[in-house]
């Protein structure tokens, strides 16, 4: 975490937003939570949203940890300040509405086991790894693979057993990185967001409109796709073959996250408000040739649009046409 990305942040949130921290790097840290927390809940609705459309479902508790050794050396006091983090990863983020929240975990509870067996421990780990939390996250999963976990919390001086029944969705893990750059990515099982662009949206059905193109691309299995044909990214990624495959891929994830919008109860217009708002400004890192421009993005986002509108007043839900959901993982 740098402290360019410090200044931004504190600049462009903290003023706005209570924290009880003194410091400011636990200030800037108890402001990305914020963001943590938008993130989560969108993109657990869209996951959530989504079951049906994948044939490899999951289960989703709605629950993000952290712990202490993902921070480096400059930000682990900040995060003991912010979070009361230890050695035991704690809740960072939990999904409004969702079933962690609903079975009564809290923020900052630090969890001791799942299902009885104790998470990874932090020894051994370097500062500023994802190692342990990696691991840490397979843990989580491998306990709801069964729909339902056990976890073991302690909260101030009290241990509490909090039983978690998840819900099914398709698996992609939604992150938030911290970057003054606006960007996101979606790499086949993570969707990532940086602070600066999940500052930038307007509001939470903008934030919606970028965590959909992205999961879109997971859904479609869109980078093993590209793998599987040989194609070329970086520079080369913008000639001939390897452009027009590249452009096809956002064009179909720019289609499919309307309707992930619509299912999950956001307005699919956002899209069209944030890309319009986004391609006028010159606020680019998707560019020709490998997307189309923004006014073409547009007409394909109204496209589906109208597609789903016409759905409703039919009744029915709204199902793409361009693409034969649920697709296999390795397809």
């Amino acid at each position: 975490m740098s402290y360019r990305f410090l200044a931004v942040l504190i600049a462009s949130l903290l003023a706005a937003a209570p924290v009880a921290a003194e410091s400011p790097l636990a200030q800037s840290l108890t402001a990305m939570r914020g963001f943590d927390q938008r993130v989560t809940t969108i993109g657990f609705r869209l996951a959530a949203a989504s079951d049906g459309w994948c044939a490899d479902p999951a289960w989703l508790p709605g629950l993000e940890l952290h712990e202490i050794t993902q921070y480096g050396a400059d930000w682990r006091a900040a995060a003991v300040e912010a979070f009361g983090l230890d050695d035991d990863p704690a809740v960072l983020a939990l999904a409004a509405n969702g079933p962690a929240a609903g079975a009564g975990l809290q923020l900052d509870d630090h969890v001791t086991s799942i299902d009885g067996a104790p998470l990874p421990g932090a020894a051994g780990v370097a500062q500023g790894s994802f190692d342990r939390g990696a691991r840490i996250l397979d843990a989580l999963d491998a306990a709801f693979a069964d729909g339902h976990a056990s976890l073991a919390v302690r909260r101030g001086d009290r241990t509490l057993a909090i039983e978690v029944a998840a819900v099914r969705g398709c698996p992609t893990r939604f992150q938030l990185i911290p970057a003054a750059r606006l960007n996101a990515l979606a790499d086949g099982q993570y969707v990532q967001i940086t602070t600066a662009l999940a500052d930038y949206v307007a509001d939470d059905d903008e934030l919606a409109a970028v965590l959909a193109h992205e999961f879109a691309h997971n859904l479609l299995h869109h980078r093993a796709r590209l793998d599987a044909a040989h194609i070329s990214r970086g520079l080369l990624g913008n000639f001939g073959r390897n452009a027009r495959l590249i452009r096809e891929t956002e064009d179909d994830a720019d289609r499919l996250s309307v309707y992930l919008m619509a299912r999950a109860g956001y307005d699919p217009q956002a899209a069209v408000r944030f890309w319009t708002r986004f391609g006028r400004r010159g606020l680019s890192f998707l560019s020709a040739p490998t997307h189309s421009n923004w006014r073409q993005r547009i007409a394909l986002f109204e496209a589906e649009i109208a597609k789903i509108r016409a759905a409703a007043i039919a009744g029915r839900p709204p199902d793409p046409d361009f693409v034969h959901l649920p697709l296999p993982s390795g397809g």
